[in-house]
């Protein structure tokens, strides 16, 4: 039986809840044939123990690469790009877990529609599961949907690669890939190169994905966090300056205040206080000018 997903889970120090991952990707109630690629760079807790339990007693379903130097998860993805088998590939983060009808709900969208990308809602677990901001259902082009990521303040289409179906082929025709110069929301600028290329692509806001959100992004407030965040969005806009000029100019030709509130809630400003607060929207303002230039 042909491998219809292929799951790429970058492994590094995962121990704390990688088993409850690996649950949730072994309980989905899909029929089809799946496959689980766990590729761990350099760990040095339990986490090759797991993985080697795993595919030992589950070798139809997990595959285990291990490599001993950590290069980023980026090359992590893109390693598991080579090796995924499948005509659909799913991206899932090592602390994370899926809803076990995650496969049964969208591969079939994906099927049917001849989709590139299908994209659940999620949840955000903390103290206690909620909703997370995917709560759309939608339809279109590639683009129309990065028109909606630069319009809509409400921030309901997210960039995360996780929690989403793409076609293998839409990747690999387009040869694309994660950037291996960024350390950190090295998940936007490859999905918008996603978008770019996709024809049809349809939102589906049944969260379907459990996203981990830790204490410590919660309450980070360097701005160091909105540095990063402003280099991702600049390979972002290079990118679509690249490949659609007019789509560039319609985008980046003025300010959008879907970029100042996403700056915004990346760099966790609405927690901060006082002068605290007063030094990053300074700092906010500052990168979305650096993005579109100073408003007129």
């Amino acid at each position: 039986m042909d491998v219809r997903v292929s799951f790429i889970v970058p492994i590094y120090q995962s121990e704390p809840f990688l088993v409850e991952c690996l649950d949730s990707l072994l309980a989905l109630d899909f029929q089809e044939r799946y496959e689980v690629l766990l590729l761990d760079f350099g760990s040095q807790d339990a986490s090759e123990r797991i993985c080697t339990r795993y595919e030992r007693e589950h070798p139809d379903v997990f595959r285990f690469i291990r490599c001993e130097t950590n290069y980023g998860v980026s090359a992590t993805r893109n390693l598991g790009l080579l090796w995924a088998r499948g005509k659909y590939v799913s991206f899932v983060d090592s602390d994370d877990r899926l809803s076990k009808d995650f496969l049964s709900r969208l591969y079939p969208l994906m099927v049917k529609e001849d989709l590139d990308i299908v994209s659940a809602g999620y949840y955000l677990l903390g103290k206690r599961a909620r909703r997370g901001y995917s709560r759309i259902n939608r339809s279109g082009d590639g683009k129309d949907f990065l028109r909606r990521l630069y319009k809509d303040p409400l921030l309901k289409t997210r960039t995360f690669v996780w929690g989403k179906l793409f076609k293998a082929s839409l990747l690999k025709e387009n040869r694309i890939q994660f950037p291996t110069d960024l350390l950190s929301f090295e998940d936007l600028p490859f999905y918008y190169q996603c978008l770019l290329a996709a024809k049809k692509v349809r939102y589906v806001k049944t969260p379907l994905y459990y996203y981990r959100q830790s204490s410590a992004s919660l309450t980070k407030r360097t701005r160091g966090v909105l540095e990063s965040h402003l280099l991702a969005f600049e390979k972002g806009r290079d990118i679509i300056q690249k490949t659609d000029p007019s789509l560039f100019q319609e985008l980046f030709g003025k300010k959008r205040l879907a970029i100042t509130l996403q700056l915004r809630y990346d760099s966790h400003l609405d927690i901060r206080k006082g002068k605290e607060r007063a030094e990053a929207k300074r700092e906010c303002r500052k990168a979305v000018e650096s993005l579109f230039g100073k408003e007129k």
